[in-house]
């Protein structure tokens, strides 16, 4: 009777045990049903924040300066949020701009749509912002990594409603070591590791962006209040899966055969996309002005907003 007993405890351990491997592996499928958009809803609510809405949702957004100047519009990074353009947006409103920054889908505060994450999803947000604030004038587009990607794909598609294009630590260029595409192409087991690993992934990534401390402090603070809400590993996949974060040089080489005006601003220490990126650059785009910055990681644009902000400041003015 005892090894009865004994036999059939462990099986009933086994049982246990693959009842839950089971239901572990089934979760991610389920995921974004299992989300509930209320909470983001809420705190867009409570803190009065602007949004404007178009057919995948609600985009946060925010405008200074007076906007019968020309237009500036913000694009951040494929891991960022509004807030990262804090260190610049003073200093382009002062040289006489009109200044849009907004959350791109599945960031921020903006919506997490539940469709896959495409250029053309992101090309509706800067659209709708647009005929929201009523841009009647070309606009500057600048993009930080792989919001320098969307900008580009967006003058390419619209380029009458372009007047330049400012690309901060551009993502796009492909690290011959990152077996990141590898890895996403791998359907269930990515979408095991962002439903279980995704935020710590991401968090550790946002650490490596910036070489000053003082800065890491203040964008690490607004991360984790964002990203505390549903979504963000699953937007993040998708992003990756259905939009060229890794690879745009097929948009790069269209770009060079166009003659709106570009400049790239990189760091010198950047190691998402390394300064070494710059002679493709050179190659693809023939009319881009290139600027390298000493003492800066991914997030140029925060490690040295001085001398990136002069930058953008000059090469704007002279399109203007």
């Amino acid at each position: 009777m005892l090894g009865t007993s004994i036999n059939g405890g462990v099986v009933l351990r086994i049982v246990l045990a693959a009842l839950v491997f089971a239901i572990l592996l089934v979760l991610p499928l389920f995921g974004p049903q299992l989300e509930s958009p209320q909470s983001l809803a809420e705190h867009r609510q409570a803190l009065s924040v602007s949004t404007v809405e178009s057919g995948n949702g609600s985009t946060r957004f925010e405008s200074w300066g007076d906007r019968r100047n020309p237009s500036i519009i913000l694009i951040h990074s494929f891991n960022g949020f509004l807030e990262t353009w804090q260190p610049n947006i003073d200093a382009l409103v002062k040289a006489g701009y009109h200044v849009v920054a907004y959350d791109l889908f599945g960031r921020g505060l903006s919506d997490r749509p539940l469709r896959p994450l495409t250029l053309k999803v992101f090309h509706e947000q800067i659209s709708t912002l647009r005929t929201h604030l009523d841009i009647q004038t070309p606009m500057h587009l600048v993009g930080a990594s792989f919001g320098a990607v969307i900008a580009a794909d967006y003058a390419l598609n619209h380029p009458e409603q372009v007047r330049s294009l400012v690309f901060s630590g551009p993502a796009g260029w492909p690290n011959t070591d990152d077996n990141t595409g590898k890895l996403i192409a791998m359907p269930y087991l990515a979408d095991m590791l962002f439903f279980y690993a995704g935020k710590p992934l991401l968090q550790s990534t946002i650490d490596t962006y910036l070489l000053d401390d003082r800065e890491a402090t203040w964008t690490s603070a607004y991360w984790k209040v964002y990203y505390q809400y549903a979504g963000v590993a699953r937007s993040a996949l998708s992003t990756l899966r259905h939009s060229p974060v890794l690879d745009y040089r097929h948009g790069w080489k269209k770009l060079g055969k166009t003659e709106i005006p570009t400049l790239f601003i990189w760091g010198r220490q950047d190691s998402s996309f390394p300064l070494s990126h710059t002679k493709e650059a050179e190659k693809l785009i023939p009319q881009a002005k290139i600027v390298a910055l000493d003492s800066a990681e991914h997030w140029v644009n925060i490690d040295q907003a001085s001398e990136a902000n002069a930058a953008m400041i000059e090469f704007i003015n002279a399109q203007r």
